[in-house]
């Protein structure tokens, strides 16, 4: 018989910080976004730069849903990999700033704790 592994809190700590590090990703790209549609009228460049904003807003959004999507697979101690790297991805999505050192600690955590992941 096979003792059975002692689990510690770290990943669920990294999870945790890695969906609040998403949601306050997906917050300020979403402001991003808003922002910049409602800009598209008065742009001079004729719509290109408010194109350029809604983008660079979908592209942030992207990567916090991997980021939220890292973290809730970091709890549940599957898919190491994807935990990884929604702790990168958490790291470019910024957050109102907060959102990347609360990634970047995440990511620390579920990085240590890779022994715990199936």
């Amino acid at each position: 018989m096979m003792p059975m592994q002692q689990h510690s809190a770290l990943p669920v700590a990294g999870g945790a910080l890695l969906i609040v590090a998403g949601l306050l990703g997906i917050a300020q790209w979403g402001w991003v976004i808003a922002a910049g549609a409602s800009v598209m009228g008065f742009d001079p460049t004729g719509g290109a730069l408010a194109g350029i904003i809604l983008v660079c807003g979908a592209i942030g959004i992207i990567f916090s849903l991997i980021a939220l999507l890292g973290g809730v697979f970091a709890i549940q101690r599957k898919m190491w990999g994807l935990g990884i790297a929604g702790g990168i991805m958490g790291l470019l999505s910024f957050g109102f700033v907060i959102g990347s050192v609360l990634a970047l600690v995440g990511l620390i955590l579920v990085a240590v704790s890779h022994k715990e992941f199936t």
